[in-house]
């Protein structure tokens, strides 16, 4: 009996000190957490169809710009990248929000969070990811229009132009950016994927259409798609306040109020 007693105390101190052993849990990297929600954003069926539908209409885009050629004019890959983009840059914030209101939509939040509590991290890399998923996109249409300008002066009889490649490239990836990062601040603020695809598309489009006559120049203020335009010609035209003001409330703003309402909505 007296060795029993001995020993269970000193088996006890034994698996202590094992236990003070084991290395420190490491918690996850905002890389990997950025890797994650990259996987996600394209392991649905929908992920998939949306970036085979942005690449379709970009391509369909393209083959029309070639084969209506002015006869006057060259084959251009601004022109190119402009008739790609211009579907493209309309389509590609519904990435955004689909990265933002897919824990909420799907109903896979108490997972994830239970997983990586700090939501404001998880939040931040989904803005990361769908801004390097979008750039990847993105950049399969600037190699669509490299190869439709290529081709355009391979078997047609218009010279091929590459002015300022520079610029149209920095224009259209600037603009890009800031369309996705406004379509996932509005799916954060909203979280339900077709409300706030429907807010996204109709609120700043009603004020470019009517803002113009209720307050005249002072809309720029607030005229998103102008400032939009401008940041792609990388051009402000004299216009840096109505398009940084323009871009704070429409894009920075939701943001804030976005990452302020996730990390405080009822997980169910």
């Amino acid at each position: 009996m007296t060795t029993l007693t001995e020993a269970a105390p000193a088996a006890a101190a034994k698996h202590k000190a094992a236990g003070t052993t084991l290395p420190p849990a490491r918690g996850q990297s905002f890389l990997k957490l950025v890797t994650i929600e990259l996987r996600k954003s394209l392991d649905t069926r929908s992920g998939r169809v949306l970036v085979a539908a942005i690449l379709l209409i970009a391509l369909a885009a393209m083959t029309w710009q070639i084969t209506h050629l002015s006869d006057d004019g060259g084959a251009s890959f601004a022109g190119f990248l402009g008739a790609g983009s211009a579907g493209t840059m309309l389509i590609l914030p519904v990435i955004g929000v689909m990265a933002m209101t897919s824990e909420w939509t799907q109903r896979t939040a108490l997972t994830t969070f239970t997983l990586s509590p700090r939501r404001v991290r998880v939040q931040l890399a989904k803005f990361v990811s769908a801004i390097a998923l979008s750039a990847v996109v993105m950049t399969a249409v600037v190699a669509l229009a490299f190869g439709f300008t290529a081709l355009a002066g391979a078997v047609t009889s218009h010279s091929t132009s590459y002015a300022d490649l520079g610029g149209q490239l920095a224009g259209s990836y600037l603009t890009m950016a800031l369309n996705v990062v406004m379509g996932a601040a509005f799916g954060a603020v909203i979280a339900q994927t077709a409300v706030a695809i429907l807010v996204f598309f109709i609120a700043p489009t009603a004020w470019s259409l009517a803002g113009h006559a209720l307050f005249k120049d002072n809309a720029n203020y607030l005229d998103v798609f102008s400032a939009f335009g401008r940041i792609a010609e990388r051009d402000l035209h004299g216009m840096v306040p109505e398009t940084l003001t323009a871009i704070g409330v429409w894009v920075v703003l939701p943001t804030i109020v976005g990452l302020w309402l996730s990390s405080r909505r009822e997980v169910k």
